[in-house]
């Protein structure tokens, strides 16, 4: 039997015997009520506080549920994304597939070019060495740095002497062949042996020879007179091989 049966029935005793023991009957029911409402106070206080920490949880999910579907349709942006970024990775694979095969017949076509060129300046060495030309009164030889056609100081003062000779006989002619090292391209080198020769043969002019006299050609890497795999090769190869001729 529970402590509020207990009054009640105490209370129904004491009804029975009478007014004088209504109060206290009242006062038991005070007591009783004294003794239960902070339980009861708690309890409502308990309850109220579970109410809360479960909307704040019910908060929480909400919150997690939206970060969960943002993640989710993150997720699936990014996988499109992905999709995309490998569609073009494919497509400038594809590309740089066409760009070599590209590259390697351009190389192809300028080893071609470079064969033909090197062919060609023999030629024209043979056909320039066979030429018919007056006997050689004296052949003398420039020297230049790499990858250049200006005069240092020692060819000048050699072509100082030569304008000399050239003074004081009238008839000789000139006759000059630029050369070059096999470090770069044919085409290049070919330029730049006739670039050599016109270097010296402007020099000339400068000093009052007649331009009627000379001759110049560029013949590249023809007829190298040393091993071009040395740089003391390469040095005796860049070269200008200035010929006085006597057709008298």
């Amino acid at each position: 039997m529970t402590t509020g049966q207990v009054v009640r029935s105490v209370a129904l005793v004491l009804s029975l015997t009478g007014c004088a023991t209504r109060q206290f009957v009242r006062s038991e029911i005070m007591r009783s009520e004294a003794t239960t409402k902070p339980g009861m106070d708690q309890l409502a206080t308990d309850l109220q506080q579970h109410r809360a920490s479960t909307r704040e949880i019910a908060v929480q999910v909400q919150e997690v549920g939206r970060d969960g579907e943002a993640a989710a349709r993150a997720s699936i942006e990014a996988l499109g994304m992905a999709d995309v970024a490998a569609g073009r990775a494919a497509d400038a694979m594809d590309h740089a597939t066409i760009a070599l095969a590209r590259a390697d017949e351009a190389r192809t076509a300028a080893d071609q070019a470079l064969a033909e060129s090197d062919r060609a300046a023999e030629r024209l060495a043979r056909l320039w060495s066979a030429r018919a030309k007056p006997p050689l009164a004296e052949a003398i030889v420039l020297r230049f740095r790499v990858d250049e056609w200006v005069l240092d100081d020692q060819a000048r003062a050699t072509l100082v002497d030569v304008v000399t000779r050239l003074r004081e006989n009238p008839a000789l002619v000139v006759e000059l062949e630029g050369y070059a090292d096999s470090a770069g391209p044919p085409p290049y080198n070919l330029r730049l042996s006739q670039l050599r020769a016109e270097a010296v043969a402007r020099f000339l002019v400068e000093q009052g020879v007649e331009i009627h006299r000379l001759q110049t050609i560029g013949l590249g890497t023809a007829r190298p007179v040393a091993d071009n795999t040395t740089p003391n090769g390469r040095r005796q190869n860049r070269r200008v091989v200035l010929r006085l001729l006597d057709p008298s």
